[in-house]
């Protein structure tokens, strides 16, 4: 008997509406900023790594903030009727608990100063609600899973023997689309990596420990540290390429989401050098400093190469059970003996 991963409704309705507040907690902090900003564009600005200045002087808010409301403004309009629910809420979890996590640590730690009591207890509670979150939506595509087979009531003399089909599987990558997404995220993973492995050297250890956990190198309440979001895209990278070359369903849904933190990382750098005129002097910048330049731009294109190759899915054709006769022995079988 075949099964699928195709969620309940109402795990469904339930994912969907947990998403919906995790949209919702995103978007009141990206408002609370733009309400303590000194100008609209100073919080764009400081999502991009331009520092800018604030009427209370603590910003809550990176650039992950709008890249995940966007994230799951998408996630909770779809999960509800794709085939792939199950893919998109286990997705949608591990990436907020991996991406909020590091708050744990930090918004506890004593090197944190300056920031009013009331509103540094806010984004502690509200980093321990986002993670729970990620962690609910994680088991609810789990438990809410079904077996995806709807039986038909075997025909006189068939017996227990009767004949299953199976309800529509999710989606797959289609081939083009798989090797695509492989090549796309095999190689930003790659040059992810390789940046990662160069602040490391140029930095030093325990220069560069402070970018992966956070210590006195966020900005923002809520900032994920560069070198933490930068591996986290590197291991899903890796994961769905290697998934999408094994044509996995899960690879797609899981795909569509990873581009987006890829892409994101691209979209913000890029936007900072554009601000700051750097493009201007790009041929003085020396091999290495337009090496970085470029692969902001590769970023993006990833990202978005990413979501063009997985936009359409490709369902796998479940194979069809042998029929059978009154005797219950598959037909064109030899007879017994």
């Amino acid at each position: 008997m075949g099964q699928d991963s195709t969620l309940a409704r109402g795990a469904r309705v339930f994912g969907a509406a947990l998403i919906t507040a995790l949209a919702l907690v995103s978007l009141g902090w990206i408002i609370r900023d733009f309400a303590t900003a000194e100008a609209v564009t100073d919080v764009w600005w400081n999502w991009t790594g331009r520092l800018a200045r604030s009427e209370d002087g603590v910003w809550t808010t990176s650039y992950m903030e709008p890249t995940l409301l966007l994230l799951y403004a998408v996630a909770a309009t779809t999960v509800v009727r794709s085939s792939s629910a199950a893919g998109i809420l286990t997705g949608t979890g591990l990436l907020t608990v991996v991406l909020r996590a590091p708050g744990l640590w930090n918004l506890n730690a004593d090197w944190i100063q300056g920031v009013p009591d009331g509103l540094l207890s806010k984004a502690l509670f509200t980093t321990i609600g986002t993670v729970v979150a990620g962690v609910v939506l994680v088991v609810t595509a789990v438990a809410g899973r079904r077996t995806g087979v709807l039986e038909t009531p075997p025909p006189p003399g068939w017996g227990p023997a009767a004949r299953t089909e199976p309800e529509e599987p999710p989606a797959g990558p289609t081939r083009g689309g798989a090797v695509a997404a492989f090549l796309l995220l095999g190689a930003g993973a790659v040059v992810m990596a390789a940046w990662e492995i160069r602040d490391a050297q140029q930095a030093g250890w325990e220069r560069y420990r402070n970018l992966l956990t956070g210590e006195r190198s966020i900005v923002g309440l809520l900032d994920v540290p560069s070198g933490w979001a930068t591996w986290t895209a590197v291991v899903l990278a890796l994961v769905v390429a290697v998934g999408a070359l094994s044509s996995a369903a899960f690879s797609r849904p899981l795909g569509l989401i990873t581009a987006a933190p890829v892409a994101a990382f691209g979209v913000f750098s890029t936007a900072y050098a554009v601000k700051m005129k750097v493009w201007e002097n790009f041929g003085s910048l020396g091999m290495e400093g337009q090496l970085r330049l470029l692969t902001g731009l590769f970023e993006i294109v990833v990202g978005l190469g990413v979501l063009l190759a997985l936009a359409r899915g490709e369902r796998q054709v479940p194979r069809a059970l042998p029929r059978l006769h009154s005797g219950g022995v598959p037909q064109g079988a030899p007879p017994a003996r």
